[in-house]
């Protein structure tokens, strides 16, 4: 199967879940997450702001800010077709729609790239050998070439771990991965 048509089948199915099993399956990640050595030990963390149907980050987010945790989130610089890791103080500081419609800080936010220790990855789907297919972009991708020293982990839910998937020399793979069932590293 094509990466193409993979990722149909999974955004197809994310749009099928029921809101109450997402709600309980959110609220298990997040605390797998939370109480992981990997967070606990990381001083700044570089997070996704979540669409409607991916794993919610942003009671994770909220989290992390009252923890004292640095959070950076991403800002897509289209031209470039790059993106870059920017600090955010609060939900405030989310100010733009990006280039996918999600929200962003505004490109005067401090950019802490360098500084990442632990960073929460989105994705559509991964193997056990924490291989991820992303939307296409190659963002992340593009991301971790030039900043690779943060631990990555990726939220997903056990329906998006398949037996294998396809990837390119340049795909970068997860350390570990965070389901609403279990932590595989």
């Amino acid at each position: 199967m094509s990466k193409k048509e993979l990722r149909s089948i999974i955004m197809d199915k994310r749009q099928y879940v029921e809101i109450g099993n997402k709600k309980i399956w959110d609220e298990n990640i997040k605390k797998n997450l939370l109480n992981s050595e990997e967070y606990k030990k990381a001083d700044t963390v570089f997070i996704y702001v979540s669409m409607s149907d991916e794993v919610n980050t942003i009671d994770i987010i909220e989290t992390m800010l009252k923890e004292g945790k640095r959070v950076a989130v991403p800002k897509v610089i289209t031209g470039l077709k790059a993106m870059e890791a920017l600090e955010i103080k609060g939900f405030s500081d989310l100010s733009e729609s990006g280039a996918f419609g999600i929200l962003e800080p505004t490109m005067d936010a401090k950019n802490i790239s360098n500084e990442i220790d632990l960073s929460i990855v989105p994705g559509l789907a991964f193997d056990c050998k924490k291989r991820r297919l992303g939307y296409g972009g190659g963002f992340y991708d593009k991301f971790f070439a030039k900043y690779d020293k943060s631990i990555k982990i990726a939220l997903c839910y056990e329906y998006q771990i398949l037996d294998e998937i396809e990837v390119e020399n340049f795909d970068k793979e997860m350390d570990i991965l965070i389901t609403e069932k279990r932590i595989i590293k």
